[in-house]
């Protein structure tokens, strides 16, 4: 079964292939000298677009980003950890499960 992500992926791929064999059929009727023409003012929309997104996605990044809280461990043998941590913590006495590599 298709996840969600997958099938927008997928209806994305199919109209954009079926708009492009739309616009080459149409750009070969109408002749080469009009084609250009047409292709040419379509590449600078398709550029401005392209632009634009690209100064949005610089904008939507400039925010920030998630603030980690600080970390802080009191005590003996405590652990802090400032980031995601995927491995064993061990802090010695009377350990038992899989040894730290």
């Amino acid at each position: 079964m298709m996840t969600g992500m997958t099938g927008r992926v997928l209806a994305g791929t199919a109209t954009a292939v079926t708009a492009l064999i739309g616009l080459g059929i149409y750009l070969s009727t109408v002749g080469l000298d009009r084609a250009d023409k047409i292709a040419s003012v379509i590449g600078v929309f398709v550029a401005l677009i392209g632009l634009g997104l690209a100064l949005w996605g610089l904008a939507a990044n400039r925010g920030g980003g998630q603030q980690r809280p600080p970390v802080s461990a009191s005590g003996d043998r405590s652990v802090a950890l400032g980031g995601d941590n995927t491995g064993v913590i061990s802090t010695g006495d009377g350990m038992s499960g899989p040894q730290p590599r």
